[in-house]
């Protein structure tokens, strides 16, 4: 997920005024380079399924127990790369705060970057690797198949599938980090067999790279690129002579470093998860709007302490293949006090954790 970049280029140039540019100059600027468009065809990749595509499954709680044992969560997700994503009870709670808040979604909202929200993104890793996600409403971590529908959590705990291998309602036996046994009903989302664009999709991918053309009422004034190599982030920025004219600088083009989300994880039952160079960890929501054209739609679940209704909750973008490779192209604006901004950005992954 994105902060909204816009706010900081709105203010600037809005305190230095806009130049104006004579209407060829204009044209020929606002001519997009063609590695910021995707191609007009959307193919599959060639990317063989992740070791535990066969279990990815998503576990939604319809009866817990007998009411003696407290709810420790209310669904519980198993990635095909063998992670799995716990959301609690917590997180219901915090989803139910943002009832009634209405946005108006345009799509230019963008992805992979971090909301500023005031939700605390912190984590707790144990020895096991097993995370803690935004101070308790996920919980992340690996698994094991210890056989057709018993699994081994990170975190100590047993997930045993009575029904295995169907989709519909379940019951489970769940072994907490007590021991003890519960009884679970459970209602069971698989999606990943059937769908050759969800069997590419949904994987890990590392994001090699991150690219953006920025520009202001059809001008273009600023391109920003960062790449990841070895653990590392690096970045280049150019400025445009105009953004050089309104008094742009790198910092004000491309987030932090810190802020780069280095892998993320698409689920067949509509998660995906970004994980951000400082160690904070995002949730949100994805479904194909379009697998004709590869129109991918994105959101977050909820937002905690933001009730405005000045964010869009969801951004469109297109998803291109080519072979282990993933590209996601957003198209984004806004507009203040007359001025138009639009920025393009163009992530690409490869298929690896």
């Amino acid at each position: 997920m994105r902060r909204n970049i816009l706010y900081s280029l709105i203010i600037a140039i809005a305190s230095l005024g806009f130049v104006a540019c004579d209407s060829d100059d204009n044209e020929k600027q606002s001519q997009f380079p063609d590695g910021a468009k995707p191609s007009t065809e959307f193919t599959l990749g060639n990317n063989a399924d992740e070791q535990y595509a066969k279990d990815a499954i998503k576990m939604d709680v319809k009866t817990w127990g007998d009411g003696k044992t407290e709810q420790e969560f209310n669904s519980i997700e198993l990635f095909a790369d063998g992670h799995f994503l716990i959301t609690t009870p917590k997180a219901k709670k915090a989803q139910q705060q943002t009832v009634g808040v209405t946005r108006q979604a345009d799509g230019s909202t963008a992805i992979f970057k971090k909301h500023g929200t005031e939700r605390m993104k912190t984590r707790a890793v144990d020895a096991e690797g097993t995370i803690i996600i935004d101070n308790g409403l996920y919980i992340y971590g690996t698994y094991t198949r210890v056989k057709d529908g018993v699994y081994q959590l990170s975190n100590q705990t047993t997930i045993r599938i009575k029904d295995n291998g169907i989709t519909g309602y379940a019951t489970i036996t769940y072994t907490n980090s007590f021991g003890v046994d519960i009884t679970i009903v459970v209602d069971i989302d698989f999606q990943y067999k059937p769908d050759p664009a969800i069997r590419q999709l949904c994987r890990s991918w590392r994001m090699d790279s991150s690219e953006t053309w920025l520009y202001a009422n059809g001008v273009y004034f600023a391109y920003g690129k960062q790449w990841l190599n070895l653990g590392r982030v690096y970045q280049e920025v150019t400025l445009s002579p105009e953004g050089k004219q309104w008094d742009f600088d790198e910092d004000d083009i491309l987030d932090d470093k810190d802020d780069y989300c280095y892998r993320t994880i698409f689920s067949p039952c509509g998660t995906f998860v970004c994980f951000y160079m400082d160690g904070d960890v995002e949730i949100g929501r994805w479904e194909w709007k379009d697998t004709n054209y590869g129109i991918l739609r994105c959101w977050e679940p909820f937002e905690i302490g933001d009730y405005d209704d000045d964010d869009d909750d969801y951004a469109d973008v297109t998803v291109r293949f080519d072979g282990k490779k993933m590209r996601i192209y957003q198209d984004y604006m806004d507009d203040e006090d007359d001025f138009l901004f639009r920025v393009l950005n163009v992530s690409e992954f490869s298929a690896r954790y």
